[in-house]
């Protein structure tokens, strides 16, 4: 059915039933809503501000609130219940919809995850191996994270590991009262930073655990009864989105405003910085999201047994190009109601839905008439969404900041490696490598100064390798170089290299030329392991034991 034809459909019903104009000037007035957030106010819901203060939300009809988590409250239940229209959800999400709750997800905003496992470098926790026996702070909607440690094989029954709901603050893990906690890689460390203390990040994508992170969701029911109102919201939602991103100073100001001074410009300013690699929004749409990589998420979830094999995704994810139609529509089609009462019905449903396509074509100024015209615009979204794919597949091998390999990709190709050593009955060494004393780099220098330092190694470790070798950033000071063919003591040899090399090599920054140093720990296969994990953590242990000793020095592991 053509554009044309729905126009003059809806033109001629509106005409001929005064009741559609009441109806249609009844809409001009703006529709409260509300968006149940997943944490207190700050940096991670700036799009939402955004959209109110820029007026987004009121050109689409929309009087919208926001409602902050309480610790003991289930989000997800809030917006299913209707105590919220709209909510912020992880991927937990799909293992709500797996269990009969009919959620439905309109958009992703981080496209990787930020949740992670935080422990002070006084718990004793070096690995994530290390938190079995401990006790951990875990905030709701975490189901990633039990992933994360199901994968690692960790045990995860309240008898091996003391589990504790979240406080929504850092003061337990800083009073000592639990060793661990989920923090968001953009938020607590900024805390535990200025505390002047040491910690470790524990990630599931070191795992391979690789989800999307706050999702805006609603319930099918409301998507039902109300398909115009979601669609003004989102769209009126990544428009705050697109502006807040760009204008993070600006932002910063307005949370503290609006919702006080728990977090000071600075540490609202660094959340935005570490969000940005995880929305990526110079190369991925904001609330874009693949199909096939949310069909993932649930493999990963029903291979640890947490949800059922064989989910279909289908109804789980909103199609913005799909029409959703009430159910009033279909009972008037069938005669329940008179027929002045379903051309009524239809006139204004019609109405909306025109409204929402000549948005669309304004918006694109690609669709012109009909169907053909849509089917154009489809297939060449189809063609940018599959060179895009193929962009973040070759960008999820790499570090954005160094260029190197990245931890998800080292767990595969050491595997690879150590079969073809196997194979062929020759040695591999692996070379675990952290800068020292790199948190004062930071705190003397600042951040900028720590990446450039972060890359200044990552050019020493690709300028000194040979062309069999492989470098990759491991995860914030800490790199992994695979040397196949190399025993330990020539593995020892070439670290010693890269030590002397890096201790030599001067960073400019503002306030002069800075200085470190590194150290590293030597595993070689078959000689201390012959299985990637254990290899992996002999060279961790000998790291550990050359920091131990004093830093700035290469370590065998025994």
């Amino acid at each position: 059915m053509g554009l044309s034809f729905i126009r003059t459909v809806a033109l001629a019903l509106a005409l001929c039933l005064p009741c559609c104009n009441a109806n249609a000037a009844a809409e001009t007035n703006l529709r409260p809503i509300s968006l149940q957030l997943i944490w207190k106010h700050q940096f991670q819901f700036a799009g939402y501000y955004a959209a109110q203060e820029k007026g987004y939300y009121r050109e689409a009809g929309l009087d919208v609130t926001f409602r902050e988590a309480n610790p003991d409250e289930d989000t997800v239940e809030a917006v299913l219940k209707g105590q919220s229209e709209f909510g912020v959800g992880t991927s937990d999400l799909l293992l709500y919809r797996a269990r009969g709750r009919p959620v439905v997800v309109l958009g992703v905003i981080f496209q990787h995850s930020p949740l992670a496992i935080m422990s002070l470098e006084s718990s004793g926790i070096h690995n994530i191996h290390q938190i079995a026996g401990k006790r951990v702070m875990i905030e709701y909607h975490a189901a990633e994270l039990f992933a994360y440690l199901k994968r690692e094989g960790v045990p995860i029954t309240q008898s091996r590991i003391q589990f504790f709901p979240h406080s929504f603050g850092v003061e337990e893990l800083l009073s000592g009262k639990v060793d661990a906690m989920s923090v968001y890689i953009t938020d607590e460390p900024y805390a535990i930073s200025k505390a002047g203390l040491n910690y470790s990040i524990f990630s599931p994508r070191s795992a391979g655990i690789d989800f999307y992170g706050d999702n805006l969701f609603t319930s099918e029911s409301y998507l039902q009864a109300h398909p115009q109102v979601v669609a003004s919201f989102r769209e009126a939602s990544l428009r705050g989105w697109e502006y807040a991103m760009s204008h993070p100073d600006e932002m910063a100001d307005l949370i503290i405003a609006r919702f006080g001074n728990r977090k000071g410009k600075d540490q609202l300013l660094f959340e935005y910085e570490q969000m940005l690699p995880l929305l990526r929004p110079e190369l991925v749409a904001l609330g874009y999201m693949y199909p096939g990589r949310w069909q993932h998420i649930a493999d990963v979830y029903a291979e640890l047994g947490m949800m059922q094999a064989d989910f279909q995704i289908k109804d789980f994810l909103y199609n913005p190009d799909t029409l959703h139609i009430p159910i009033w529509v279909y009972w008037a089609a069938g005669g329940v109601v008179g027929f002045s009462l379903l051309a009524c019905g239809v006139a204004i449903y019609i109405l909306r839905i025109n409204r929402r396509l000549s948005r669309e074509i304004a918006k694109r100024n690609k669709v012109r008439d009909g169907i053909e015209s849509v089917n154009r615009s489809l297939r060449i979204q189809i063609e940018q969404i599959q060179s895009l794919q193929d962009e973040l597949r070759e960008q999820a091998l790499h570090d954005p900041l160094t260029n190197l390999y990245n931890r998800r990709y080292f767990h595969e190709l050491l595997e690879r490696e150590l079969a073809q050593s196997e194979r062929e009955g020759k040695p591999l060494s692996l070379v675990m490598i952290d800068i020292d004393y790199f948190k004062k780099i930071n705190d003397t220098y600042g951040h900028q100064a720590g990446d450039r330092v972060l890359v200044a190694l990552a050019e020493i470790l690709t300028s000194s390798t040979r062309s069999g070798d492989a470098a990759f950033r491991f995860g914030g000071e800490e790199f992994v170089l695979i040397l196949p063919g190399m025993d330990a003591e020539i593995g020892l040899g070439r670290a010693e290299s890269l030590r002397k090399i890096f201790a030599e090599k001067a960073i400019h920054t503002e306030d002069g030329d800075a200085k470190t140093t590194l150290s590293a720990g030597i595993a070689t296969y078959p000689t201390h392991a012959v299985d990637a994990k254990r290899l992996l953590r002999k060279a961790d242990k000998a790291l550990y034991a050359a920091k131990e000793a004093g830093r700035n020095r290469t370590q065998i592991a025994e």
